[in-house]
């Protein structure tokens, strides 16, 4: 018997079923794994929304700047307002930042750009350093066993004001928030495609 004989006898022997069997495996597999491919596509593509960066960031109020604050109070006299009982040094901790659940943003997947529009910058934290009060009296009626109740309150209320006056404090505090989103954002985005883009205003 000869060669060419025997591949036909062979080939006989296989019955058509199988072959078919063996192509039909064959398509279910590539099938699978073109199901996969698409599927883990759509997954990267799913992943840059919105939803998905929104939990990124999601850490509610953020403290974004610290500033420590030197200041002196005056506490005025209650029955003569006209009248100063006395001053007071105190030194402070000032918190400002933005409410992380305020954030508005927007993907463009067309465009690939992701936009962030943060909210307006707030003291958040006002810290009085009790420790550190110290008093020069105008009227020493006014040292008495409850002045240092009085004048913490007074010095709360005086550095307030005096920082929610200091643009420095606002500007340091969003550029710093700016900075925070974008390194929470970036590396994760850029993971996935590293044509996007991100605008922060």
């Amino acid at each position: 018997m000869n060669i060419e004989k025997l591949n036909k006898k062979l080939f006989s022997k296989i019955p058509l079923w199988s072959v078919a069997l063996a192509v039909l495996i064959v398509l279910c597999v590539l099938g699978i794994v073109l199901i996969s491919g698409k599927k883990n596509k759509e997954d990267k593509t799913e992943i840059v929304t919105k939803s998905t960066l929104e939990k990124i960031i999601n850490v509610s109020e953020l403290s974004t700047y610290e500033a420590v604050y030197n200041g002196v109070a005056k506490v005025m006299n209650d029955k003569k307002t006209e009248k100063i009982d006395y001053h007071v040094y105190y030194e402070a901790r000032v918190k400002a930042g933005i409410d992380f659940e305020n954030v508005e943003i927007d993907v463009d997947s067309e465009a690939k750009k992701i936009t962030v529009d943060l909210p307006d910058v707030k003291i958040t934290d006002v810290n009085v350093d009790i420790t550190s009060l110290d008093y020069i009296f105008e009227n020493n009626k006014a040292n008495t066993e409850t002045v240092s109740e009085e004048a913490y309150k007074a010095c709360i209320e005086d550095v307030t004001n005096e920082s929610s006056n200091e643009d420095a404090i606002y500007e340091l505090a969003e550029q710093n928030a700016k900075n925070i989103i974008e390194a929470l954002i970036m590396p994760f985005v850029k993971q996935l495609d590293t044509d996007y883009v991100l605008e922060i205003n």
